[in-house]
């Protein structure tokens, strides 16, 4: 019997691994997962195995080419000059042996939690192995190969005709969506992310509001370097509400980089675990306000896979299945299996301990400019709604 919740996860989706240095790691699925089962919060009736996406499937968005080249490089038959035209075989994106097998599975465990989802078998569905946002028609770029989120929304658009709204809370500009759907009024993108002042790919202003039909269906909400919890929740509320009652989907898909935390080696921002508590509950709710409840939720960044990660992506599960116990400590079992493995020492607790760094000095001057910053990347919507009222 199968609930109103599903997990997509097999222990294939491991085999996106570039190098034992990467800081890209998917053993981090195997921590969440073997969390969520200690807290008896899943069951194997709740797992669900993905498939690979066919040729044609990445070609949605994928150049056929690009396709082929990722196939060869895989098998070592590409030629570094041609790999480098195409994003391959850098220190972001290295060639490893079967790549292309492990790139389509990853998107097709994001078009499975579509089906399921658009299909009415279940009203939400997670695959934390997807959530690949960087990767462009015929190009890889930081860390992605194919990104499974624009292929899984250009399938959603051609196989059930609907309106989609992504939300992307990664600390890292999700770029290859926005550019996938720049020019599409029937998708609206929203990445709240650090600025690109100082990190990586350095887009995402909100100056960035789509073009043609789809001018004022992107939305950015960059915020400032150290950025705390409630700053970063004013944020992400404000711009979430706002853009889904003036969008009305039929359907979102959430991109849940864990990287907003202080404890990420690749970001700036201050964030704790209360971001990572609010970000379901409020995409929940959306869901369920706008989309008879259809929503489907992707992994994506995430580095600090040991302390961080299982914890916050643990809690979209728990949130998706309506599961109250996630306070608390953790259980010992998880953290005796895992304390051995693990280089740092392993969080006692679900929420992080007051007091976890330094207070921020800029703190008031942050919080002001990422307000700001809200009010000028919700322009579009506030000024139509101030002309209709007049």
């Amino acid at each position: 019997m199968m609930g109103d919740s599903i997990f997509i996860f097999s222990e294939e989706q491991l085999n996106y691994k570039f190098n034992k240095e990467h800081p890209f790691n998917q053993l981090r699925l195997k921590l969440t997962l073997d969390l969520l089962k200690e807290m008896k919060a899943i069951s194997s009736q709740d797992i669900v195995a993905p498939r690979r996406a066919t040729d044609e499937e990445l070609q949605l968005i994928h150049d056929p080419n690009y396709v082929i080249a990722v196939k060869k490089a895989g098998n070592g038959e590409l030629s570094e000059e041609a790999a480098e035209s195409y994003g391959l075989g850098t220190e972001d994106t290295p060639i490893f042996p079967g790549m292309h097998e492990a790139s389509a599975l990853l998107v097709g465990g994001t078009l499975t939690a579509v089906d399921y989802v658009m299909e009415g078998k279940s009203k939400h569905a997670v695959n934390l192995g997807g959530g690949l946002h960087h990767g462009f028609r015929g190009k890889a770029s930081g860390f992605c190969i194919y990104n499974d989120s624009s292929v899984a929304i250009k399938y959603i658009q051609e196989k059930y005709g609907a309106r989609v709204l992504y939300i992307d809370t990664d600390a890292h500009h999700g770029d290859g969506v926005q550019w996938a759907f720049y020019e599409d009024p029937n998708v609206c993108t929203l990445s709240i992310h650090e600025t690109g002042r100082y990190l990586f790919p350095g887009t995402g202003n909100v100056n960035e509001r789509g073009q043609g039909k789809g001018y004022g269906y992107s939305f950015n909400v960059p915020v400032d370097a150290f950025t705390e919890d409630d700053s970063w929740l004013h944020a992400y509320t404000n711009s979430v509400r706002e853009v889904a009652e003036f969008f009305k989907p039929d359907v979102i898909v959430t991109q849940n980089g864990a990287d907003a935390h202080y404890l990420d080696p690749l970001t700036h921002l201050s964030a704790t675990m209360r971001i990572y508590r609010e970000i379901p509950k409020l995409a929940h709710e959306i869901a369920h306000q706008y989309c008879d409840g259809k929503w489907i939720a992707v992994g994506g960044g995430g580095y600090d896979i040991w302390r961080v990660v299982p914890r916050a992506w643990s809690l979209i599960w728990m949130e998706m299945t309506g599961n109250q116990n996630c306070y608390g400590e953790i259980p010992k079992e998880w953290i005796e299996r895992w304390q051995a493995k693990a280089p740092v020492t392993l969080p006692s607790e679900w929420d992080d301990p007051q007091g976890m760094y330094r207070p921020i000095p800029r703190k008031n001057e942050i919080t002001e400019k990422n307000a700001q910053t809200v009010t000028n990347a919700l322009y579009s919507i506030r000024s139509r709604k101030k002309s209709e009222s007049t």
